[in-house]
């Protein structure tokens, strides 16, 4: 079995899943990826270095880490 990663335009998205679902079940597995993944190790880091970085009033706004977190940058 193969594995492809695509990206797939929102206005197609949904026509594309429909195609999909036409196949074979056994022949095809659907997998959503939600951009760029990190390590349980790399995430421990970052949410350790956010603790650390609260009582010196470094960390970022309510909405700019929420736009961070939902523009993935």
């Amino acid at each position: 079995m193969h594995t492809l990663r695509l990206k797939i335009d929102d206005s197609i998205f949904d026509k594309f899943m429909g195609l999909l679902e036409i196949l074979p079940k056994d022949k095809v597995a659907v997998s959503e990826d939600y951009g760029d993944s990190i390590s349980f190790e790399e995430a421990k880091i970052k949410v350790q270095n956010a603790i650390n970085n609260i009582p010196n009033n470094t960390g970022l706004e309510i909405d700019d880490a929420f736009d961070k977190i939902l523009t993935h940058k």
